[in-house]
């Protein structure tokens, strides 16, 4: 069983070995921002907290990322994928990252509300697993 992922911004900072500025700088913040994130002051934003599962999923799965599909990994149905932007653009390791409030054909209320569907769902889990975690075999591929 994998572990839900719990979002940390000084975890996921410390993990990519990079110093609050220079967070800061790939996420396009402010040192300050990082700074009340860590401390627990603020929440990040959505679009913060997206461009920061991307760069932990690319620390984490390096050049394997783009090998990755999730319709493979949920086994969705032709009629599914029809709908899907991640299929239709081959990118089935972004599925949660740019597929806006859409998920499995269903919209979400928001692209919040699809953020924590997608951190439920076992696919996005498998892409959260620490480098060398034996779960992280079964993405699909």
């Amino acid at each position: 069983m994998v572990e839900p992922f719990h979002f940390d911004t000084r975890a996921i900072r410390e993990e990519l070995g990079l110093s609050q500025s220079a967070l800061a700088a790939l996420v396009g913040i402010s040192v300050r921002a990082i700074q009340s994130y860590e401390q627990g002051w603020r929440r990040p934003s959505d679009m913060v907290r997206r461009v920061l599962l991307l760069l932990l999923i690319a620390h984490r799965n390096g050049n394997t990322m783009a090998d990755t599909r999730c319709w493979d990994h949920k086994h969705c149905a032709p009629e599914i994928r029809d709908r899907c932007i991640a299929h239709l653009t081959h990118q089935g390791h972004l599925c949660w990252f740019f597929t806006g409030t859409m998920c499995e054909g269903v919209r979400m209320a928001s692209w919040s509300r699809k953020l924590l569907t997608c951190l439920e769902c076992s696919f996005m889990q498998t892409m959260l697993l620490p480098p060398g975690t034996s779960e992280g075999a079964d993405r699909g591929g």
